[in-house]
């Protein structure tokens, strides 16, 4: 009974292999290329278009912005680690307010509530109010602190916490991205 087992499994093994060696194999259609679209899952990713500044108040002076990087910092005065973040944006933008444009952006609350804060670094770049709306529909905001650096070509090149953009990544950028 062994030798018709050990047959069998032989002719088995025989007949697959004469059927795969005779068996076309598909070949892979080359796809055309495509340029790389930005995977948004919901939020403002980095490539992708800039929505339109709406600006409510100006809580500063209005900044220039023209040819220039606009970094929005998204916050709020009940956030302590958007405070807590202040010194570091303070610091780049008295480092590079000639490259890039740094503005605090607040929802629409009371402006005298905004900045009575009582611990923490002042804010030392410009500052506006939204409409809460403009957060959640045009720049996917969906946690505080949130920055959005975006280029003179109105692409986005950063979105992210602004604490984590570091004085390296905005040299890289601002290299890479601004003016020729």
């Amino acid at each position: 009974m062994n030798i018709k087992v050990m047959v069998t499994l032989a002719a088995m093994l025989a007949t697959g292999y004469a059927y795969g060696q005779t068996k076309q194999k598909p070949t892979a259609k080359k796809r055309p290329a495509t340029a790389k679209v930005p995977q948004d899952n919901g939020k403002l990713v980095a490539g992708m278009k800039a929505p339109v500044l709406k600006v409510e108040e100006w809580l500063s002076e209005v900044p220039d912005m023209k040819g220039k990087f606009v970094a929005l910092d998204f916050w709020g005065p009940s956030c302590k680690p958007c405070i807590a973040g202040f010194p570091h944006i303070n610091e780049l933008h008295h480092k590079y307010k000639d490259q890039v444009v740094f503005i605090a952006a607040t929802t629409d609350e009371d402006p005298g509530e905004v900045y009575s804060f009582e611990a923490g670094a002042p804010v030392e770049f410009y500052s506006m109010m939204q409409k809460a709306k403009a957060w959640n529909e045009d720049y996917k905001v969906v946690g505080i602190p949130h920055m959005v650096l975006v280029d003179p070509a109105g692409i986005v090149r950063y979105s992210g916490n602004g604490f984590e953009l570091s004085e390296a990544m905005l040299q890289g950028i601002i290299k890479k991205y601004g003016s020729k």
